[in-house]
């Protein structure tokens, strides 16, 4: 058995601060500004004798076998950084937070993994804007051989690492300090009339002696605090914006979570119906699950005004919950309150919380809010109901979709009329569709949403199962109305915003389609399901180099998601920058060996012309999901350049046999139209492949990759002429030049064009 190769290293990990937000307000200066960063970076590391890997989007990290060197190197990027923003306008400046850690490493294909590599990543996100902070065995180290100032943080609980890691601040040798920062702006405002210098003069003074408080004082005449003033970045949230994060679970017992992540969805969808009130989005609120931030860093990055907060223990049947409302601008609670039930009646529990937040709430609302109306039901079905929407929640899997599936019929079991868990079992069917492509979840999806209608009518959720489903079917124009229905009853909801978006998109109605995703990630910039869904919209009209720029903000969102990092990976791909579309997919791959990450990872083999071992990735992923044509197609394209001719065939007709079960699903699918045209051709029926050609181009004349594939199916046709008008209309439409060049199945005419 071959041992890992290991060895000492100083891994420095760097990100980008603030992120989301810049692309937000100028994506274009904001990748301008991240590219020049990215060269500092990669300067510096070289000049001190490092080496990068794993950079992916604003994520930075290199290894050094000094860490002398890679403290060195984070400073001086701190300071070039730094030097490179002063000619920047403040809104549009970039900082980087850096972390540095020391100690073992596995290295494998020239990357570096272990727990190293991950405290690393953690020190940086726990650094201060524009600060390096470093772990205790690096200070150990550094601290008698770097010019520099090392402050003592204390110890850290980062997540994933059982013991506390000791971390310290490092600052240049001379800090200008808090004085010198604030008499410096305090020149800037000489400007300004007489009395209001002397207020800011006066003002200073008294902040130098309040320390750290001093951003929070309020600046008389200028309707806002001395930060503000002094960093004009610093933008104010809508004051009717509210996030809930969540609910700690503090029963010792971790198959409890769902109580705490339940009860704040639960939280987020009574909230979002109150008018006045914008929630942010469950999947961006539950990014800060284990994260060790302050509140207001929270609300910062979510861009709210509140951040609800709280932990939830069960001990038998008795539950005790706490929650409490945090305002971003003082730091402090609001309200906070402590619930206990012996009967483990959460509807009641709920109530209370959902009640008091409205009260506490109502200075910032348009108008007094009335409370939901209190509901009532049958506990343990509720129970059920909470688990099943947690697995629900969870990345999909066949487990998890399987655990789903049976907490929901436990739910309808003890509660036949439960709407809501009938509407949770019809996502469910949709989600195993999506994952198995077998038709047979396609009925019971119908039955289970038909019934969940029959149910309540009025529920938000009925209605987005439906258009999700809709969506799955081809049904555009009901998925939108579906979508439209939910939008009605929470104009805000940012998952109903996206339903509606891609239904315009599958509609045809791509000028609509691209607003309303606009629209969505406006509405809540820091959703990453909205840029994630943003960037496949724009990934299938073939603007992959578009694509990369959401993929990059979703996998700084949900920088722990697999298929974040699987689809910049594949827009990289598209975009013909192998290298990082490689580093992408085996993020991905570290993260979580999933389907996607390995049909990925063998396309990039194929088009680097090493066939056995895209061979292999094929082979992987059709072990997890055995049920998509596409990657069956894919091994099928790997075997036949291998000079493996029989069990290619083989493998072709699989795949035709499986896309004709999504066809029957679905029959007005361009795209799979367009290669079971492909595939009937690799098997010799020319019938049904210019039956396909035919429904692709009715159905997907301005879909780029409709044209891709018939023009392979022309191709073994024997029409060159025709397979290179598809080919040139391809790439009109965005399918890149640099893939199509080197793509073997088009053979001869990759010259023509």
């Amino acid at each position: 058995m071959q041992r890992a190769s290991r060895k000492i290293a100083a891994i420095l990990a760097a990100d980008v601060v603030e992120y989301s937000r810049l692309m937000g307000a100028d994506e274009t200066g904001t990748l301008a500004a991240l590219r020049s960063r990215r060269v500092i970076f990669e300067e510096l590391v070289r000049e001190f004798d490092g080496r990068e890997f794993g950079s992916v989007g604003d994520s930075l990290m290199a290894e050094f076998a000094s860490a002398v060197n890679a403290v060195s190197c984070a400073l001086e990027i701190q300071r070039q950084v730094e030097s490179a923003n002063r000619s920047q306008p403040q809104a549009g400046r970039m900082h980087l937070r850096v972390g540095v850690n020391l100690g073992d490493v596995i290295e494998e294909k020239g990357s570096v993994f272990g727990d190293t590599v991950n405290v690393a990543a953690r020190l940086q996100a726990l650094a201060k804007p524009g600060g390096v902070l470093i772990s205790g065995p690096v200070y150990d180290q550094v601290h008698l051989k770097v010019p520099a100032r090392f402050i003592d943080a204390g110890s850290r609980h980062v997540k994933n690492i059982e013991e506390p890691v000791h971390a310290w601040e490092v600052l240049p040798p001379e800090a200008p300090g808090l004085a010198g920062r604030l008499a410096t702006s305090a020149a800037r405002l000489a400007s300004w009339r007489v009395r209001r210098a002397a207020v800011v003069v006066v003002t200073i003074g008294a902040a130098i002696a309040l320390g750290q408080y001093w951003r929070e004082i309020p600046v008389p005449g200028t309707g806002g605090r001395l930060g503000q003033l002094l960093d004009p970045s610093v933008a104010e949230p809508p004051p009717g914006s509210i996030a809930v994060l969540p609910f700690v679970n503090l029963s010792g017992d971790p198959a409890d979570d769902y109580l705490g992540e339940g009860l704040a969805e639960e939280l987020m969808h009574r909230l979002a119906r109150i008018p006045g009130l914008q929630v942010a989005a469950r999947t961006s609120a539950f990014a800060f699950r284990d994260k060790d931030l302050d509140v207001r860093e929270i609300a910062d990055e979510l861009g709210v005004a509140y951040v609800v907060e709280g932990s939830v223990a069960r001990r038998g049947d008795r539950v005790r919950v706490r929650a409490s409302l945090a305002e971003r601008a003082s730091g402090t609670n609001r309200w906070s309150n402590s619930y206990q039930d012996s009967s483990g009646d959460m509807f009641a529990i709920e109530d209370q919380i959902g009640t008091q937040i409205l009260t506490a709430l109502e200075l910032v609302l348009e108008s007094r809010a009335a409370p939901a109306p209190a509901r009532h039901g049958n506990v343990a079905a509720y129970d059920y109901f909470l688990q099943g929407l947690a697995y629900l929640r969870r990345p999909r899997s066949e487990q998890s979709l399987d655990a789903a599936e049976k907490l929901f019929r436990r739910a309808l079991t003890e509660q036949p009329g439960f709407a809501r868990a009938q509407a949770g079992l019809c996502q469910t069917y949709v989600e195993r569709y999506a994952l198995e492509r077998v038709p047979a979840r396609v009925a019971a999806a119908e039955e289970a949403c038909a019934g969940a209608r029959a149910l309540d009518s009025d529920a938000q959720e009925v209605h987005e199962a439906v258009g999700r489903l809709r969506l799955a079917t081809g049904d555009a124009v009901e998925a939108e109305a579906a979508f439209r229905q939910a939008l009605a009853l929470v104009p805000r909801s940012p998952d109903a915003l996206t339903g509606l978006a891609q239904a315009l998109a599958a509609g045809g109605k791509t000028k609509e389609a691209e607003r309303a995703f606009q629209d969505a990630i406006a509405a809540q910039p820091s959703y990453a399901a909205a840029h994630n869904a943003y960037g496949n919209f724009l990934f299938a009209l073939g603007r992959a180099q578009d694509a990369v720029a959401s993929y990059e903000r979703t996998t700084v969102l949900t920088p722990d998601n697999p298929d974040a990092f699987n689809n910049l990976g594949i827009a990289y791909m598209l975009t013909g920058d192998f290298e990082r579309a490689s580093r992408a997919l085996a993020q991905s791959l570290a993260i979580e060996p999933r389907r996607g990450g390995y049909t990925n990872s063998g396309s990039v083999e194929y088009y680097l012309g090493r066939y056995k071992s895209a061979q292999d990735m094929f082979r992987k992923s059709i072990e997890r999901v055995p049920t998509d044509h596409r990657v069956w197609g894919n091994l099928a394209d790997a075997l036949r350049f291998d000079a493996q001719p029989d069990e290619a065939r083989r493998t072709y007709r699989k795949a035709l046999e499986l896309v004709e079960g999504e066809l029957a699903v679905n029959p007005s699918h361009a795209v799979n139209q367009a290669q079971a045209a492909y595939y009937a051709i690799q098997l010799g029926d020319a019938d049904r492949a210019r039956r396909g050609i035919e429904s692709a181009l009715h159905e997907g004349d301005e879909i780029t990759y409709v044209h891709y594939y018939v023009a392979l199916a022309e191709l073994g046709l024997g029409d060159e002429v025709k397979a290179l008008a598809h080919v040139r209309r391809a790439r009109d439409l965005g399918y890149p030049e640099v893939l199509l060049k080197a793509a073997p199945e088009l053979g001869d005419i990759r010259a023509m064009f």
